[in-house]
């Protein structure tokens, strides 16, 4: 049998841990800042099926802690459109926006109109982080796309550059967001 030891150091770092409960409390500020900055009411403008913002948080994405602000929140394989922020720890903030097969169709054109530090997800399922944005294709390739989650999602993401000042970073998620709303639909 395997010796294996307990690190009573790591444990005992009471400072430590506090330091990662502050950080986590200020991104679930941020996301609750950006929810009720695009409101339900905004959002059924854009799409009438919106079920609204939701923060979620975990602690086991590929091992590491993550928080989640959901706009729209509308998953449906054909007719969906979801805008997901991930704060994922050890591997940075992320914007998702998702799209069910029709909903790509329709908003095709808006979609070229992102800039190209968006990728296009080249997975079949929308949820698998680590492959994703590990594998993401540039967007500057739509026109061209065979992409395999495109017989039910299709997803373009961005990994968003952090600024430690929190004003800033808010408004930089506020001006991705509001301009994926006012190009879509």
């Amino acid at each position: 049998m395997t010796v294996e030891y307990f690190d009573l150091k790591l444990f005992e770092d009471k400072e430590l841990f506090e330091k990662i409960k502050a950080q986590s409390d200020l991104y679930t500020r941020l996301f609750q800042l950006i929810a009720d900055e695009f409101p339900q009411e905004m959002i059924m403008t854009k799409h009438h099926e919106s079920k609204g913002s939701k923060i979620s948080m975990g602690y086991r994405l590929e091992n590491c802690p993550y928080q989640v602000l959901d706009m729209v929140r509308d998953f449906d394989e054909n007719k969906g459109w979801n805008i997901r922020l991930l704060n994922w720890w050890g591997h940075g903030l992320y914007l998702f926006v998702l799209y069910g097969k029709s909903t790509f169709e329709k908003m095709k054109s808006s979609i070229q109109r992102l800039d190209n530090s968006y990728q296009i997800s080249n997975q079949p399922s929308p949820w698998e982080y680590k492959k994703i944005v590990d594998g993401g294709i540039n967007i500057a390739s739509i026109s061209n796309t065979n992409n395999p989650s495109l017989s039910r999602y299709f997803q373009v993401f961005k990994k968003i550059e952090t600024d430690p000042d929190f004003e800033k970073t808010y408004s930089i998620l506020k001006k991705e967001i509001r301009f994926i709303f006012d190009n879509h639909f």
